[in-house]
């Protein structure tokens, strides 16, 4: 966890006062378009990415009537990919028991492209960066990588209370 959030600091420059123009940057920048035309041979894929509030590149995936996320950060070399329904049902990683054929595939490519899939647990771990929409103490590991909303998206009660689900 050290090297995540030392990695978190050293994108943002500090955690209590943190700058945004690198994330901007790295966007605008859209180091993940090779990855994703190769993982479009696989899947059916949409962009959902937020400028103003995510700090990665948010994908829809989609075969054969099932569907993924997959979020790709540029904050750091960290993916997060799940299975989904109303919310993220499975975070994925490597080690998840059960992966599916093209779930394996889409790991190993996100492996080769140096991108670390993290674990619920890795997502869920509190980090004290200041953040716009997400209040002080709410903030985590997911947060910093990803978006900047509110709420987890496995956390089905809280989606209920903000009225996404």
């Amino acid at each position: 966890m050290d090297d995540i959030a030392r990695r978190i600091e050293s994108a943002y420059g500090s955690l209590a006062e943190p700058r945004f123009d690198s994330v901007a940057a790295a966007l605008d920048a859209r180091p993940y378009d090779a990855l994703m035309a190769e993982v479009a041979r696989v899947f059916v894929v949409e962009e959902d990415t937020d400028p103003d509030d995510d700090h990665g590149f948010v994908y829809g995936l989609d075969r054969a009537g099932l569907r993924w996320v997959l979020m790709l950060s540029v904050v750091g070399p960290y993916a997060a990919f799940a299975r989904l329904s109303d919310a993220w049902d499975d975070v994925l990683t490597p080690a998840s028991p059960d992966l599916r054929d093209e779930e394996r595939w889409l790991l190993d490519v996100l492996s080769r492209a140096g991108l670390r899939a993290l674990t619920r647990a890795e997502l869920e771990d509190p980090i004290d960066l200041r953040l716009f929409s997400v209040g002080p103490g709410e903030v985590r590991v997911f947060h910093a990588l990803f978006t900047d909303s509110p709420g987890l998206p496995w956390d089905r009660e809280t989606l209920r209370r903000l009225g996404i689900l």
